[in-house]
């Protein structure tokens, strides 16, 4: 199933996502945003799917405009390209997290930010009404094609400077594994600000582990982070703008830790004027560990519907500097429009330095959560359940925090612990679970009951599509 959302266009390629589909939606979006300005100018870039220059080709096949090709790059990079070289717009043709035989593509502002939803709308409706014959007719006399690879790249190092300054590590060494995506060009830019670094799956297109980084993928890390004596190994989706981070022992930091972090040192340390606290801007599925790091600093936390648009463009409302989805890793900093793995953790390599600390120490420091996730596969459109998910904990005396209307999160509160539900924007069928409590038990049983009523409500017996063995229990003393 071809998936068409805010945050992308994915699907098996050849299967849902076809070359003519590929060359409709690019169609769409040059006649959507570009064609009106003759001399309209865009970038382009892509991870390192075998599928990847393909879909290029075919691509530049409907843009009749200036095309600067960044090769194989980060979204970041791409993102931060639009930006620099005043561009119009730009493409990210990556699947961002989902396995190699899927492909997609970004839709990028002018800003170099993923179109917003009312623009990527306007895309999507255009692309249902192009017919295939218009396609034969196009001409491509202001087509012009200019590797920017490079250039591009040395823009990034720039922009990070800008962000990072200079970071004098103490001692500190990671291991960095881009499993043959787009995150091998880490290693030019952590030479930039001399990282001491092991590399490891360096090769384009080679992924040796599931393209997206978590507690199960990254396992076999510990061995080498072990042998290695590094601080702490970090783990890049495709596109490198997630990043998970692993300590030796095993325990993977999650989302929600980093950006907490984040907030605790931003914070305790303004850059600019003391008494200005900006908001930290965070989607509905952060742990309340966050809200309580804002709370303590009494500055405002506030929650929009999971996407990294929402984040952003309620960033710039509240002229905030940091936001992230603590679901996933990858921070939001200061000018940057999207997640950024590698700034995450040039950042993270700064706040250790300047504290004079180690990450283990910073984590034990933080107040403890037990934020639990989980993804199962339904044979129905999560909207059919919703109202008898409504129904069920609005009896039990949870109150209902619902973001995005009815394709939506569904967020369940009580005694500041929370249960939390949405059907993904990128995977077809595919519902996210998470709970979160500050007592693990109350964590295990919200998140246990949560897979039972989902079982109960479609009739199915539902197998997690991740996470270890779940025994449901009800929520009758809680």
């Amino acid at each position: 199933m071809l998936i068409q959302s805010f945050s992308g266009i994915r699907g098996v390629y050849k299967k849902d996502l076809t070359p003519e589909i590929a060359q409709k939606y690019a169609h769409s979006y040059f006649t959507s945003f570009l064609k009106q300005n003759p001399n309209s100018k865009i970038a382009i870039g892509r991870d390192s799917r075998e599928s990847g220059e393909e879909i290029l080709n075919t691509l530049i096949k409907t843009l009749n405009c200036e095309i600067l090709d960044l090769g194989i790059s980060s979204t970041p990079i791409i993102e931060n390209a639009v930006r620099t070289f005043n561009c119009d717009g730009g493409i990210i043709i990556t699947a961002s997290h989902n396995e190699p035989e899927y492909n997609g593509f970004k839709f990028l502002g002018k800003d170099g930010g993923v179109l917003n939803i009312e623009d990527i709308e306007k895309v999507i409706q255009t692309f249902n009404q192009i017919k295939d014959q218009q396609l034969i007719t196009l001409h491509l006399d202001n087509q012009t094609i200019e590797n920017y690879q490079d250039s591009a790249l040395g823009s990034y190092i720039g922009f990070l400077r800008d962000i990072i300054g200079e970071i004098n590590l103490q001692g500190i060494e990671i291991l960095v594994d881009p499993n043959g995506g787009a995150g091998i060009s880490s290693k030019q830019i952590f030479n930039e600000f001399q990282i001491p670094a092991t590399y490891i799956n360096m090769n384009h297109g080679k992924f040796t582990r599931l393209i997206e980084p978590n507690q199960e993928s990254l396992k076999p890390l510990k061995e080498q982070l072990n042998n290695t004596k590094t601080e702490f190994a970090i783990g890049f989706d495709c596109d490198a703008d997630r990043v998970e981070i692993l300590l030796p022992n095993g325990q993977l930091i999650n989302g929600n830790q980093i950006l907490a972090i984040f907030a605790n040192h931003l914070l305790t340390n303004p850059s600019s004027n003391p008494d200005s606290k900006p908001p930290i801007i965070v989607n509905d599925a952060t742990s309340y560990l966050v809200k309580e790091i804002a709370n303590k600093h009494n500055t405002n936390f506030i929650e929009v519907e999971v996407g990294e648009t929402n984040i952003i463009n309620e960033m710039q409302r509240q002229n905030s500097i940091l936001g992230g989805e603590g679901s996933n890793g990858g921070i939001i900093l200061g000018n940057s429009k999207c997640r950024d793995g590698i700034l995450t953790t040039l950042y993270l390599l700064k706040i250790l330095t300047q504290n004079q600390t180690n990450l283990q120490k910073l984590i034990n420091n933080l107040p403890k959560y037990y934020y639990l996730k989980e993804k199962i596969k339904l044979k129905t459109d999560f909207q059919n359940l919703t109202p008898n998910i409504i129904q069920y904990y609005q009896t039990k005396g949870f109150q209902l925090q619902q973001t995005g209307g009815e394709n939506g999160g569904l967020k369940f509160i009580k005694n500041n612990s929370w249960i939390w539900f949405r059907q993904s924007k990128t995977e077809d069928k595919v519902l996210r679970i998470i709970a979160d409590s500050k007592d693990e038990t109350t964590s295990n049983n919200l998140l246990k009951n949560a897979i039972e009523l989902i079982d109960n409500t479609t009739n199915l017996k539902i197998n997690p599509l991740v996470g270890g063995q779940v025994q449901p229990t009800q929520l009758n003393n809680y």
